[in-house]
């Protein structure tokens, strides 16, 4: 088994929760309240520009000239890409700059990229791979497992966020990160494999919070 592989193992039963969460069944099947996914939005904006900020801190740990330009590239897929689609929805949504700079954001959420940050700050570039994988390639799996369901692509309001998770692109950047923990990984330790998959599973849970933050509009 890869190293990736191994890591899923770890956390199935977590994201099994994912596909089986309110917020997540009742987006794929078009019934999420607006205000609830107008909230998940604004902290979901919130945590990627933190997220960005993991990402770049691979950047100031690697060494190697390839590895500092494939962590810049995440930086701009982020900020630039994935986040384009937050930007279309906060016009759909009437939510002003204002607003967003206004919110605070919410104690799941903090707590999330405090950790993510903690976890780059003090590690290596697996470290920090291993802390933001969770989140893409989790993204991937429930952006497919939605996809799947009748008219979720196409509805009025989140068919968009729908069809982004589970494009071609999304499926492939993230395979690429996928693919990337396992090169980083060859020749680990049986005690950095451990340590890494600590982190892999830490992150799980925090997404799993994130999403009961989203359905209880938690602050």
């Amino acid at each position: 088994m890869k190293l990736t592989e191994r890591m899923y193992a770890a956390v199935e039963e977590i994201w099994q929760g994912y596909y089986d969460h309110p917020f997540v069944s009742a987006l794929g099947h078009g019934t999420l309240a607006k205000e609830k996914f107008q909230f998940y939005m604004i902290q979901d904006y919130r945590y990627l520009l933190e997220y960005a900020k993991v990402f770049a801190l691979g950047i100031a740990k690697s060494k190697d000239e390839a590895l500092m330009r494939r962590f810049a590239e995440m930086v701009h897929g982020t900020l630039c890409d994935e986040m384009s689609l937050h930007i279309a929805y906060m016009k759909r949504l009437g939510i002003s700059n204002e607003q967003i700079r206004e919110t605070k954001t919410a104690l799941a959420n903090q707590s999330y990229t405090s950790y993510m940050l903690d976890v780059a700050y003090r590690g290596d570039a697996l470290d920090i791979m291993a802390a933001i994988l969770a989140c893409a390639w989790s993204y991937r799996e429930i952006g497919k497992h939605v996809a799947k369901i009748a008219g979720a692509s196409e509805h009025p309001l989140y068919g968009e966020w729908v069809e982004s998770y589970s494009s071609a692109s999304y499926d492939e950047s993230t395979q690429r990160m996928i693919d990337l923990v396992d090169v980083l990984g060859e020749g680990i330790t049986p005690e950095k494999e451990a340590a890494i998959t600590e982190i892999f599973v830490n992150c799980s849970r925090y997404e799993a919070g994130f999403w009961d933050m989203a359905e209880q509009m938690q602050m």
